[in-house]
């Protein structure tokens, strides 16, 4: 199992930053790290809203309860 930490996140951060951020300062953009197993290594990266967080949040987390879930 890879750990990602944060490996794309700041080449991705940078790319956003100029095209739909208004910047990626840390008084503007915070960042979640989680890791989940998957089908695939891969990064997903969602932007939104701070004020949506906390229910895509728990959205995730009802998701997939336990490993044994997969």
């Amino acid at each position: 199992m890879r750990d990602y930490d944060n490996l794309e996140l700041k080449q991705f951060l940078d790319v956003a930053a100029s095209f739909i951020l208004t910047d990626d300062s840390g008084l503007l953009c915070d960042a979640y790290n989680t890791t989940e197993l998957g089908e695939a290594d891969c990064t997903r990266i969602s932007i939104m809203d701070s004020a949506h967080f906390p229910k895509w949040l728990a959205e995730r987390q009802a998701a997939l309860q336990s490993i044994t879930d997969l």
